[in-house]
């Protein structure tokens, strides 16, 4: 028999494991949510900073912004196009988390397949009321350059556009994005998430982080686009994972794999009794010749 484990071994055993979890749920929070440079947050104002899941809430129309001209353009104007539409809020004076987020949704779209313009639409409001135009033109270049490639970008493909502040509240509040400006640094505090419409603006779903994993990409857009975006492969695919709003990723859905497993089957054993059929057939035929 194994000797029992010293007690202080357990209890340290047991503060280490607390720790880890407690240094991993802090990894996980500081991904998602930066206060501004320069800037000492109480804890409390955290609860100021979130994202309040409102899917199947459609946002209001009648949103109008304004493009690095200062032409007016309505978000009405990307929707009931039959594709659905990735929506940003940020800000490009943003010191890291706006680029990272943007830079993590180029990549994920050129791993997923998905074509910008032909699949989805994709636009990026500023939250900022203040916001440099040709700051936000620079960053629209970069972008569009990284995900299209020099010689092949048209600002209309991704358009950045200035908030106003009616506008962008509006919309934040519509989507359950919330955010602070803090008067010190003055910058803004807000998650890192991007949102995906469907194509009757209604909100689908939630993509987190800086790093999305191109997988959840496609599978959200063919889930936003019920079906009308990407091939019948994706749509088998998408009746095998669910989205899972605790991990708020997309996981096996083993009721999906046993349909499709179920539908397998069948179709094995009909065509195994069409040749035996057939077979049969042929058979009484030659001897009835």
């Amino acid at each position: 028999m194994k000797a029992a484990a010293p007690r202080h071994l357990i209890l340290l055993g047991v503060v280490a494991l607390c720790a880890a979890g407690s240094a991993a749920q802090a990894a996980d929070k500081s991904a998602q949510v930066v206060f501004p440079q320069g800037s000492e947050q109480p804890l409390s104002a955290l609860q100021d900073i979130d994202v309040i899941e409102h899917l199947g809430d459609r946002v209001p129309g009648g949103l109008i912004f304004a493009d690095g001209a200062g032409k007016p353009v309505s978000l009405d104007g990307f929707l009931f196009k039959g594709k659905p539409v990735l929506v940003t809020l940020g800000y490009h004076r943003c010191p890291m988390l706006c680029g990272l987020v943007l830079e993590g949704l180029v990549k994920t779209m050129k791993e997923s397949g998905l074509m910008l313009g032909k699949d989805f639409h994709a636009v990026s409001i500023s939250i900022d009321p203040n916001e440099d135009r040709k700051l936000m033109a620079d960053q629209q270049t970069r972008i569009l350059t990284m995900a299209m490639g020099a010689g092949a970008t048209r600002a209309d493909d991704w358009p950045f556009l200035m908030g106003n502040p009616a506008g962008a509240t509006a919309l934040a509040d519509a989507i359950g994005f919330k955010y602070k400006y803090d008067e010190q640094s003055k910058q803004f505090a807000h998650a890192a998430v991007a949102f995906v419409l469907t194509p009757e603006g209604k909100v689908s779903r939630y993509l987190y982080g800086v790093d999305f994993p191109s997988r959840d990409f496609k599978l959200a857009m063919v889930e936003a686009g019920g079906g009308r975006v990407g091939t019948s492969f994706d749509r088998v695919v998408l009746s095998c994972f669910r989205y899972d709003p605790v991990t708020r990723r997309y996981a096996p859905f083993v009721l999906g794999f046993m349909r499709i497993g179920a539908s397998t089957v069948f179709f094995a054993l009909a065509t195994l009794l069409v040749v035996l059929w057939r077979k049969e057939i042929s058979m009484r035929k030659r001897r009835a010749a």
